[in-house]
C-alpha cells in the first residue's frame, strides 16, 4: 500500500460514458464522453461570471457568460480511435456554438454528470460507498 497521496494520483475517478449517439450530427456514429477533471470545471467555473464596471454609474453590473462548447469540446472523443473529436479546442467551441443549443446542453448535462458536478458531496459520498477501489467507470 502506498501512501495516501500516491492512491489518490493512481485512483480512477472520472466517469466515462461509451456508446453515446448524436443523430442530428452523424447518424449511426458512437462517441466516447468523459467526465472532466476538478481543474478544467474550476477554470470553466471562473469563466462563467465576469465583473465589470461601468464608468459613471455607482456599483457594478455583473454579466454572466456560459460557454456550453467549451465543456463539451473537451469531453467528446471518437469511439473508435479514442481522439478527441475538437484537438483544437478553439476550432471545437466555435463549431458547437453554431449547433443546436438542445444538443449542446444534453451534452453539457452528460458530461456534468460524469465529472460528478451535478451531486452535492453527501451525495457523492453515498454514490462512492462499496467502492472501495475508487474506480467508478
Amino acid at each position: 500500500m502506498g501512501s495516501l497521496k500516491d492512491l489518490i494520483r493512481a485512483a480512477n475517478d472520472i466517469k466515462v460514458e461509451e456508446d453515446v449517439e448524436i443523430p442530428e450530427w452523424v447518424p449511426g456514429a458512437k462517441f466516447l464522453v468523459k467526465g472532466l477533471p476538478s481543474g478544467d470545471w474550476e477554470g470553466y467555473q471562473n469563466k462563467l461570471s465576469t465583473m465589470r464596471f461601468e464608468t459613471g454609474k455607482t456599483g457594478a453590473a455583473m454579466t454572466l457568460k456560459s460557454n456550453k462548447a467549451e465543456i463539451v469540446a473537451k469531453a467528446l472523443f471518437d469511439q473508435d480511435s479514442g481522439e478527441l473529436v475538437f484537438p483544437d479546442l478553439r476550432e471545437g467551441i466555435a463549431i458547437l456554438s453554431e449547433k443546436s443549443g438542445g444538443t449542446v446542453n444534453g451534452l453539457f448535462n452528460l458530461v456534468r454528470h460524469l465529472s460528478g458536478n451535478d451531486r452535492d458531496f453527501q451525495q457523492k459520498l453515498k454514490d462512492a460507498e462499496g467502492n472501495s477501489d475508487g474506480d467508478q467507470n
